[in-house]
């Protein structure tokens, strides 16, 4: 086989499995409140996402100190937050598929409450 052929091939494979390889990425995206921010326990606090769930994803979930608190079924959204004790606690939002087995997509931030 000649060199020129086998590079054609490689390319052309190449060419081919990119658009699959970025179709797998998904992504999870806590757009407020800022990572290290203080939430004022008095205060209506909202969590604003948006995210990508990719082929293997179906919708998300919204996790307080790794306990599942809400099932996010828009893709982009805000939801209000049960405000957790004071303190610091971890929100993250975590893409799962059908099943509601995270499938390791997600974004995890750290906040305190005063």
């Amino acid at each position: 086989m000649k060199a020129s052929h086998l590079i054609g091939k490689l390319v052309l494979a190449l060419l081919v499995a990119t658009p699959a390889i970025s179709l797998a990425q998904g992504k999870a995206l806590i757009i407020s409140p800022a990572d290290g921010a203080t939430l004022d326990g008095m205060d209506e606090n909202r969590i604003t996402y948006e995210v990508a769930y990719g082929p293997r994803g179906d919708h998300a979930h919204l996790y307080i100190d790794n306990k599942e608190v809400a099932i996010l079924r828009k893709a982009k959204g805000s939801y209000p937050l049960e405000t957790p004790s004071s303190g610091k606690h971890s929100l993250c939002v975590k893409v799962v598929n059908k099943a509601h087995v995270p499938i390791g997509i997600e974004h995890c931030i750290q906040v305190t409450v005063k």
